[in-house]
């Protein structure tokens, strides 16, 4: 194994499970601290959506650091191994999805204000669709558990794809019955999977982006007295949303392109890293854009980072104001 190769991966893992780590557990501390009497839809989804982040880089980059180590992998690890990268991956794309279907209702209720108040009782359905996606989610990838297997390292001709085999996991391999199953599941299915959520995803995405001209267009057509606290959240959000949205998208088709359809790119010593970089890049990098997607997340941390400092502004403030106007 080149040394240097299997160097650099191993601080790529380290430095995506040190980022995903600290970034969604701040992300769950703050927005944990913002949950009032109510329990907030979007609140549940980033919650959900942070959780599978951390469960992907503990386990996942976790092993590959093992596995890049030459500790090796028994038949147990290499079944969890690609049953978490696939479980996890499907599961950012669609809790993705979800949260921005939820931001594209919201901006759609804002450009297109409603006759009557729509009801707000729909929180018992989101759980269990929130659910359901985890039962969808096991149910999708559960086979690849079965025909995971450590078949033990490849050996060939060539000695550039030896050097660099442990580096792409060649050890662990999902190794099917027959053909069809192969083609149908392996290949068909589980893209299918990731694919048409994705698609759907950016359609969405191209849907937020309409509705935020048409916002601006009627800004600037006098249409729009203002907007309250609420409208801004949104607007901020979505556009946060769709930062996501390319994010996510840019990733996974960067990496299902270089494993898929460029043939060679495995024999270059820098391939793994910028693999496990395209996989987990997501994870990594989330977290701190949904930091900002709530305000009120946004104020907690604000007023964290400099309590000491707002507790004097507001008292002098107070102070000021009483004397300058006492109507105030």
């Amino acid at each position: 194994m080149d040394l240097n190769a299997g160097t650099l991966e191993i601080v790529v893992c380290v430095i995506l499970i040190s980022l995903s780590v600290a970034g969604n557990l701040l992300l769950i501390y703050y927005t944990k601290r913002c949950i009032g009497e109510h329990l907030r839809i979007s609140f549940i989804l980033i919650f959900n959506l942070a959780f599978d982040h951390i469960v992907r880089n503990l386990v996942v980059n976790v092993l590959k650091i093992v596995y890049v180590s030459g500790v090796g992998l028994d038949s147990a690890s290499c079944k969890v191994l690609m049953f978490t990268t696939i479980f996890t991956m499907s599961l950012a794309i669609w809790f993705t999805l979800y949260i921005a279907l939820l931001y594209c209702f919201k901006l759609y209720r804002v450009v297109h204000p409603p006759v009557e108040a729509a009801s707000t009782n729909h929180r018992k359905c989101h759980m269990v669709l929130v659910f359901v996606l985890w039962v969808a989610g096991f149910a999708v990838c559960s086979p690849v558990l079965l025909y995971t297997e450590k078949t033990g390292n490849l050996t060939g001709e060539n000695k550039t794809y030896q050097q660099h085999s442990i580096l792409n996991y060649s050890e662990c391999k999902t190794e099917y019955r027959n053909e069809q199953l192969e083609f149908l599941y392996g290949k068909i299915f589980l893209a299918a999977a990731d694919l048409l959520p994705l698609i759907i995803l950016l359609l969405v995405g191209f849907r937020i982006f309409h509705l935020l001209w048409e916002h601006k267009r009627a800004t600037y057509g006098d249409i729009w007295i203002g907007d309250d606290t609420t409208e801004t959240e949104v607007l901020r959000a979505c556009k946060l949303v769709l930062a996501l949205i390319l994010l996510i998208a840019s990733f996974w088709i960067s990496h299902f392109i270089l494993m898929y359809y460029w043939k060679h790119f495995n024999f270059y010593y820098f391939a793994p890293p910028v693999l496990t970089v395209l996989h987990s890049g997501y994870s990594a990098a989330s977290p701190y854009l949904l930091m900002l997607i709530n305000y009120k997340i946004k104020v907690k941390m604000g007023s964290c980072c400099c309590k000491g400092e707002k507790k004097t502004v507001s008292s002098t403030t107070t102070s000021s104001s009483v004397e300058v106007s006492p109507y105030a």
